[in-house]
């Protein structure tokens, strides 16, 4: 072929004669050097045009810190445009850990091409701490950030996001600063870390402070088959029906952070449409002190705990510390003092109510407004319901299952929920109207009646559910009680199969399983180690898993039953999840009867990295007799 293509190039071409091959040559490499030449050329004016992707600017800073107490630097990644333009820009936080530099090289790239060609400013801030004062830094950066830089000063245009323990770290941000933020994503980031002030840090899990997150939309970055896969299933199973706004995405990918790009478009487009600010909030916190929309709360705590803060709005809130959420004791000990918004005419009086939920012990005394328009409440850790109304006020404060000690989903529900008048006059007899966003979910009735009710008293309206999947692990519908709506989340199990196979640790020490796979001799509960459960005493539920034994969270709603304490096992050696398995002691009051049987629902966890087991157990647990009363 090429000797016949020579062949006629030499008949019509006279350079390729044999006299002529020297000139070919010539005309061959200077033919190479235009052509390189007109190359180079174009290239240029491709770039010069535009159609060479432009990158962002990247700036390495740092600032001195009064929060962590020194310099700490940061990069920033600004549009092409920037410097020549005047407008201003939304703004994403890049949160880091201590990732692999390759890691890191790909997630930078990856950012840097982003900014190039988008209106949008990047910080990347780190290595992120979960304990200690670094949770309180984010505030004064945003205040670094939009003091030198030309931002959009607002929460709509302000979003966080995270790689690993940097993606825990954007979500948990967003959950402690809802007023700063509009949305928020992860990219394979744990559900789980200790949180809180050094010291009395608390196991943080993601699934329990859904509440957090009224006003921003969230979303998850998964891979099939992560390391993580298990607790990113268990996080979206919940907060995809107990909050609204999130969502989640799993990707067959090995990257870092698989289409970052798609991520940074969910923020773009929250941008142009962010959530307004919820008109009423819920807020858990493992500082004592804090602020969030507004409103302060300040507490002389120094151990482990939670400050909880629900249903809060003009007309009032509910508030207790617990040692966890959502079951721990309350801590009435500890003096908490919480003023509200601006929201009111400074030096305005308002009537208060506040009502003790667990006796129904109530108050009321009036509140004046100070100069800047803040109520101020002085209450302790124990539940409160408070009403700022002089007229009646109806609110929704807590709810029992009827007929069942837990749960289960795809399973009828019968709930008793509880309403209060915490306003300090009379309500008239009203209907109650029940909604659930979720169609497949039905009521028995759509509304119930409520009886009139005296300042501080409460009842309960019974209500019929069906409808909910098997598959869902929470019921989230709302109560209508005149011009007030309240919303009531109830966690939903799987169905549990009966088993009689179980031992009771009641103040014994046994060898159980530990850190997931090891084993070690843990002592549970104070009792007088005969294997029963006896008035007073607190004690372990342990379940075989093969040869050994495992112990148990436990769920019931017998009023024989203390269930707020627990333990923790931590599976972090094992599957590097930062997560930890949690165990119940519960202690059967000194009043229940002998021969009384208690429903627990048991669930345990079995390690099989990356997609571990969990199994729920129905179990009966006698009270026996009290020490020294037992039959002869």
């Amino acid at each position: 072929m090429v000797s016949k293509l020579t062949k006629l190039d030499a008949e019509f071409h006279p350079l390729l004669t044999l006299d002529g091959r020297r000139l070919y040559t010539q005309f061959v490499r200077s033919l190479l050097v235009r052509s390189i030449l007109l190359l180079f050329a174009v290239a240029s004016a491709w770039a010069q045009s535009g159609d060479q992707p432009e990158q962002a600017v990247v700036q390495d800073l740092e600032h001195s810190s009064q929060v962590l107490g020194g310099k700490h630097g940061y990069r920033v990644f600004l549009p092409p445009a920037y410097a020549t333009s005047q407008a201003r820009y939304p703004v994403i936080y890049w949160f880091h850990g201590y990732e692999q530099a390759a890691d890191v090289n790909a997630y930078t790239r990856q950012i840097a091409a982003y900014v190039g060609t988008h209106d949008a400013i990047v910080v990347n801030s780190g290595p992120v701490e979960t304990t200690g004062v670094f949770p309180l830094y984010f505030p004064e950066l945003v205040d670094r950030i939009d003091g030198t830089l030309r931002t959009i000063m607002d929460r709509d245009h302000r979003a966080v996001s995270g790689y690993l323990a940097g993606g825990f770290f954007a979500l948990l941000i967003a959950g402690k600063y809802p007023d700063l933020v509009s949305s928020a994503s992860s990219f394979l980031g744990p559900t789980e870390y200790s949180v809180g002030p050094n010291g009395f840090d608390v196991d943080y899990n993601l699934e329990d402070f859904y509440g957090n997150y009224d006003g921003v939309r969230t979303r998850l970055v998964t891979e099939t088959g992560h390391f993580l896969d298990f607790y990113h299933r268990r996080l979206n199973a919940v907060w995809s029906v107990a909050r609204n706004g999130h969502e989640a995405e799993i990707f067959d990918s090995t990257e870092p952070t698989p289409e970052l790009a798609k991520t940074f478009d969910f923020h773009l487009h929250e941008f142009e449409r962010p959530s307004p600010k919820p008109a009423v909030f819920n807020h858990a916190d493992v500082y004592p002190n804090f602020t969030v929309w507004g409103w302060e709360v300040t507490s002389a705590r120094r151990r482990p705990g939670v400050t909880v803060l629900e249903d809060v709005s003009d007309t009032g809130f509910r508030s207790a510390v617990r040692e966890w959420i959502p079951g721990g004791a309350t801590l009435p000990e500890v003096k908490l003092s919480i003023a509200s918004a601006a929201i009111f005419a400074p030096g305005s009086s308002h009537m208060v109510t506040y009502l003790r939920l667990r006796d129904g012990y109530a108050r009321r005394a009036p509140v004046r407004a100070d100069a800047q328009g803040r109520l101020n409440f002085e209450l302790d850790g124990d539940q409160y319901q408070v009403g700022i109304s002089a007229a009646p006020l109806i609110a929704v404060t807590g709810y029992e299952i009827a007929d069942a000690a837990w749960a289960t989903a795809g399973q009828p529900l019968k709930l008793l929920i509880k309403f209060s008048n915490v306003g300090a006059g009379p309500s008239r007899p009203m209907d109650i109207r029940w909604e659930c966003a979720d169609k497949s979910v039905k009521f028995d009735v759509w509304t119930g009646g409520l009886a009139g009710l005296a300042p501080g008293e409460s009842a309960s309206v019974p209500v019929n559910i069906t409808g909910t999947d098997p598959a869902r692990a929470f019921l989230r519908f709302a109560a209508i009680a005149g011009a007030t709506r309240s919303v009531v989340g109830v966690p939903l199990f799987p169905h549990a199969d009966a088993t009689k196979v179980f031992q009771i640790a009641d103040g014994a020490t046994v060898e159980v399983m530990r850190r997931a796979v090891a084993t070690a001799d843990v002592t549970f509960g104070e009792g007088n180690h005969d294997g029963h459960a006896a008035p007073g005493e607190s004690f372990a539920v342990l379940v075989p898993d093969g040869e050994m034994l495992r112990a148990a969270e436990l769920f019931t709603n017998d009023a024989c039953v203390d269930n707020t304490v627990r333990g923790s096992d931590d599976w972090s050696d094992y599957d590097h999840s930062g997560a930890s398995v949690k165990y119940s002691l519960p202690r059967i009051r000194k009043d229940c009867e002998p021969g009384h049987v208690i429903h627990f629902l048991a669930r345990v966890l079995v390690p099989h990295a990356p997609d571990h087991r969990t199994r729920y157990l129905a179990i009966d647990v006698p009270v026996w007799w009290r020490p020294g009363e037992e039959p002869k």
